[in-house]
C-alpha cells in the first residue's frame, strides 16, 4: 500500500473505531492484514481493511487515495480490479473506499467535535463494478457513512449466526471463509453440523489453492454449492523466466577459406 493510502486508511480506521464506540452502536472489530497477507487466494485477504459489526455484518474495504485534482486513483491496479470483480460476483461485500477530499477531517489540527462522522462522510465507497478504469464517479458514489448506516438494519437467522460464529474474529475472515459465507446457499450452510462445518473450514485453510482431495471433500459436504470454489482450484501458471546470467549463444559464422 502506498504511503498516501496508509494515511487514508488511518483516517477511516480511526473514524470507524470512534464512531462505533458510541452508545447504542454495534460492536466493531477491525483487522488490517499486512500486504503479504493480501491477494486473491483462498488463505489470503481480499481487502486492506477487514471488519465485523456484531459478529455478522462484514466490512471489506480496498482503500485507495483519490488525487482530487486529476480525479484519478494513482495506485489503481487493473489485475487486482479483475480479482475484486470476481469476489463481487460471488456475493462477497468487498468495496473500494477512497477520500473525496484531502485533507480529511481526521487530519485537521483542530478537529471538529463530530470529526468521526465528518470523516466517514468525506470517504466514498463503491462496488468494484462501479469503478471502471480507476476513474471514480465521485458524485454518484455513496459515502462510507451512508453505507455503514445501511448495515445496521436487519438480523441474520440463528442458523446463519452459528456459521458466522465459527469464525472467531475478523482475522479469520480470509477469502475462503468469505466465499463460504456469501456464495454458498444459506440452506446448505445452516444444515451443516458443527463437525461438518469444521471439516469445510479445514479444507479451506489447508492450502493456498484447493487441492483435489479438498475439492472432493467439499463436494460431499456442500453438494452442488461447492462449485462456487471453482475459481480457487488451479494456481495460475508462472511466466517462464530465463535463468540469471543466461546468455544466448551466438552462431559462429565461418569466413571464406
Amino acid at each position: 500500500m502506498a504511503k498516501i493510502e496508509n494515511v487514508v486508511q488511518a483516517a477511516i480506521t480511526g473514524a470507524l473505531e470512534v464512531y462505533c464506540s458510541q452508545s447504542g452502536m454495534p460492536q466493531l472489530e477491525l483487522f488490517p492484514p499486512y500486504a503479504v497477507q493480501q491477494g486473491p487466494q483462498l488463505r489470503k485477504f481480499c481487502a486492506d481493511l477487514v471488519g465485523r459489526l456484531n459478529n455478522s455484518k462484514i466490512i471489506l474495504l480496498e482503500i485507495k487515495e483519490l488525487d482530487c485534482e486529476s480525479g484519478t486513483l494513482p495506485a489503481y491496479d487493473a489485475k487486482q480490479h479483475l480479482d475484486n470483480i470476481l469476489f463481487e460476483q460471488l456475493g462477497v461485500p468487498l468495496g473500494y473506499a477512497y477520500n473525496a477530499e484531502m485533507p480529511l477531517p481526521y487530519h485537521l489540527t483542530s478537529r471538529p467535535e463530530n470529526w468521526p462522522e465528518m470523516t466517514l462522510k468525506a470517504v466514498k465507497r463503491c462496488l468494484p463494478s462501479l469503478l471502471p478504469h480507476g476513474i471514480p464517479t465521485v458524485k454518484k458514489h455513496k459515502t462510507l457513512f451512508d453505507w455503514l448506516q445501511s448495515l445496521q438494519g436487519g438480523n441474520i437467522s440463528a442458523g446463519l449466526g452459528r456459521v458466522h460464529g465459527a469464525f472467531k474474529g475478523a482475522h479469520n475472515l480470509r477469502n475462503g471463509a468469505l466465499v463460504l459465507l456469501h456464495a454458498v446457499d444459506e440452506q446448505v450452510l445452516t444444515s451443516l453440523t458443527s463437525e461438518q462445518l469444521d471439516e469445510v473450514i479445514t479444507c479451506l485453510n489447508t492450502a493456498t489453492w484447493l487441492e483435489p482431495k479438498s475439492q472432493e471433500k467439499l463436494k460431499v459436504l456442500l453438494g452442488a454449492s461447492a462449485e462456487v470454489f471453482s475459481a480457487f482450484t488451479t494456481a495460475p501458471k508462472p511466466k517462464p523466466t530465463k535463468p540469471a546470467g543466461h546468455a544466448t549463444k551466438k552462431k559462429k559464422v565461418r569466413g571464406p577459406k
